[in-house]
């Protein structure tokens, strides 16, 4: 705190200089008023010289003892990058701060703000109108009607926690369906900061642009707005039809009041289907087995169910009848009209988030008109892309005119208009492009995947974590923190195989298409010379393998075909397996069809089961799967079941689902087709032993 001076805090230097910097400003103005050469909208315009010289006196000294951010020249440009990038005027001062540059002048950047703010209404109003004369002109062509389908849908500018909702300004947007772009938005208010401060200074407000247009709740905001945009279009001409939006207002019920009974309502699917997973997330406390997995499958199946049933609501009843969840389902299957025809909100919500970008909910600008700029420079971009800010300038008449006409300007201006069109445009096509990529098959199927991803990652975290976040844990009296280990770190995968490599196919059957299933028949083929047995399994075999395989079981004795066979133990199939094996010598690789996710699983299981884990790591270097072979030397093909592998490359049929006819075929179909597995580019068929026991 500094020693108070008479007169106040200010040294006499402070009080002159301050008096100089007011009769200068106030000369600038009355120099604008007089001289008819400069323009009349502002003082710091450029846009009429015509050359770098020929400069007016009054300003060609313009940064002599001034500090060169408080130019209006600079002010207004910032104070429209202000609105775009969705900062205040505290940001803009921190970032000059940290920059060495002096800050600007609260008042003079809300000067500025208001001649771009109202420029940028223009704009956006400009853009609605453009937009909703194509939407008609869509609309009649398709449906040669006039009635228009948009989707609807509102924000506020403070988060709701659930159980409050008390913003003081919110904001509703309206996108048709046909363009995608935004016919018609709408803001309330409730606080104006000036009324506020002349209401508790007990005085009356001055002039000024007050934008305080509701006493209402928070919650009521949203159909208020919808209906004056709806009667905005039908004022302009044309009728609203049909408008899509969630289900969480009664935004219709007043539509029908207010504006036209027989308009029509969509329910935005987003929202359905969010509901319904909400629903099930409740009766997941009730239902132990309803996991978050099983959810997911469900809901997914719903999604599916609603798509197949559009413009079907009979199918839609049957599908929610198909399901066992019939109490939940029955509210549902009342609203089975509305759910046969569903629109969507996205846009709206893609608006909303460019909003709140512009206007962050972390920041109050409900108080000032800065809401209603922020929400028009939405509008603007959403339908005019980035090179909105080029219509801006136009209006304001400032020196980054773009001039389309070729004429004098002075090079800077000339400059900065380009570097900034280049921009915008680099902006609007990388917009495009990432749109355009967002809905394919492909990247939806990624982003699928990437969320399962990390969904997955994290459920397994947090189990091997424990509870380490949790309402009031550091009140218990034990909290758990001890961490499960992470996994082991998987073996090396592939092999490399030399060209001196063994190969020996190899066949199992079972009583199942399970993991934990029993082998009914192991077979191997080396060459010319081959060896079979037939296994009693000591679970039943399901009657599918049976009637694939021919396989059964009668009074302890094993048929093939309604012949008995003869069969032995499994320890002792595996003896006869295992010495068929050492026979062939070294460096042998076993090799099988499909044997990554079902023969290996099986064939090791069963002998951990017997103790002969180490026998097979003695004999064999590594597995070879020919699926996955063939899948890299026969990509074009349909099936690579090897049924049909033999069909369409060797032009044959066997006797397949018999262990020994598929490995004498599987080796016929190698030879015939002269596959060297010992080629690099066919390591990803390949696995190790190790592999195999690691994922076993």
């Amino acid at each position: 705190m500094g020693r108070k001076l008479k007169g106040g805090f200010k040294t006499r230097q402070q009080k002159e200089r301050l008096k100089k910097v007011s009769a200068g400003l106030l000369e600038r103005r009355n120099n604008v008023d007089l001289d008819p050469s400069v323009l009349q909208l502002h003082d710091h315009c450029y846009s009429s010289l015509d050359s770098e010289q020929n400069v007016p006196s009054n300003v060609k000294s313009w940064n002599s003892g001034r500090r060169i951010v408080e130019l209006g020249v600079l002010a207004e440009g910032l104070s429209g990058s202000m609105v775009h990038t969705g900062i205040g005027g505290r940001q803009v001062n921190s970032f000059l701060t940290a920059l060495n540059i002096p800050p600007v002048s609260n008042t003079l950047l809300s000067a500025r703000q208001k001649e771009s703010g109202s420029a940028i209404e223009t704009v956006a109003e400009t853009t609605i109108a453009e937009c909703l004369s194509q939407e008609i002109d869509i609309t009649k062509q398709k449906f040669d009607s006039n009635e228009l389908t948009v989707s609807v849908d509102g924000a506020w500018q403070k988060r709701g926690s659930g159980r409050s909702y008390d913003s003081l300004s919110g904001h509703c947007s309206m996108i048709g369906t046909e363009t995608g772009k935004v016919l018609g938005f709408s803001v309330r208010s409730k606080y104006c900061k000036m009324c506020d401060e002349a209401t508790r200074k007990g005085v009356q407000a001055k002039t000024h642009d007050c934008r305080m247009n509701w006493d209402g709740s928070a919650k009521a905001m949203e159909q208020d707005m919808v209906v004056e945009m709806v009667q905005s279009i039908k004022s302009k001409g044309s009728n609203v039809g049909t408008i899509i939006a969630d289900d969480d207002t009664t935004t219709i019920a007043r539509l029908r009041k207010s504006v036209d009974p027989n308009i029509k309502k969509m329910s935005d699917k987003n929202h359905v289907k969010k509901n319904i997973a909400n629903a099930l997330y409740q009766l997941k406390a009730k239902h132990k087995k309803l996991t978050p997995k099983v959810i997911k499958y469900l809901i997914n199946c719903l999604n599916y169910m609603l798509c197949q049933n559009q413009d079907n609501p009979k199918g839609v009843e049957n599908g929610l009848e198909a399901t066992d969840l019939t109490d939940l389902m029955k509210v549902y299957k009342k609203q089975s009209q509305k759910l046969s025809k569903l629109g969507s909100t996205q846009g709206n919500e893609s608006f909303n988030k460019s909003v709140a970008s512009k206007a962050p909910k972390s920041h109050f600008y409900s108080g000032t008109s800065s809401l209603n700029v922020r929400v028009a420079a939405s509008v603007a971009q959403k339908n005019d892309g980035q090179c909105y800010l080029i219509k801006v300038c136009l209006i304001l008449n400032s020196k980054l005119i773009f001039v389309k006409e070729k004429r004098s300007t002075t090079t800077s201006a000339y400059l900065q208009v380009f570097i900034q069109k280049r921009l915008a445009i680099l902006r609007d096509l990388q917009a495009r492009k990432r749109r355009a990529i967002s809905i394919t098959r492909k990247e939806k199927i990624r982003r699928i995947q990437l969320r399962n991803r990390r969904v997955k990652r994290n459920a397994v975290k947090e189990m091997c974590e424990g509870t380490s976040y949790s309402c009031q844990i550091d009140l218990q009296d034990h909290q758990d923190i001890v961490e499960i280990p992470s996994a082991p770190v998987p073996p090396e995968v592939h092999c490399n195989i030399p060209n001196t490599a063994k190969v020996i196919c190899f066949d199992l059957e079972t009583t199942s298409l399970a993991r934990d299933s029993h082998i009914t028949q192991i077979a191997a083929v080396n060459g010319e010379s081959h060896w079979t047995s037939y296994v009693i399994p000591k679970l039943p075999i399901s009657s599918q393998a049976s009637e694939v395989t021919g396989l059964t079981m009668r009074n302890g004795r094993m048929f093939h075909q309604g012949k008995v066979v003869e069969s032995s133990t499994i320890s002792t199939a595996l003896d006869g397996f295992l010495e068929f094996l050492k026979a062939a010598g070294h460096n042998i690789y076993l090799t099988g069809h499909n044997i990554k996710t079902f023969d290996c699983h099986i064939l090791i299981n069963t002998l951990k089961s017997v103790g002969k884990t180490e026998e097979l790591k003695k004999c064999v270097e590594g597995f070879v799967d020919t699926r996955l072979l063939f899948k890299i030397n026969n990509p074009d093909l349909k099936s690579f079941s090897q049924v049909n592998l033999i069909k369409t490359l060797m032009n044959c049929s066997y006797d397949a689902h018999d262990a020994l006819e598929d490995v004498i075929y599987l080796q016929k179909l190698l030879d015939f087709t002269n596959i060297r597995i010992a080629d690099p580019k066919f390591s990803t068929a390949t696995f190790t032993v190790q592999t195999a026991y690691f994922f076993s």
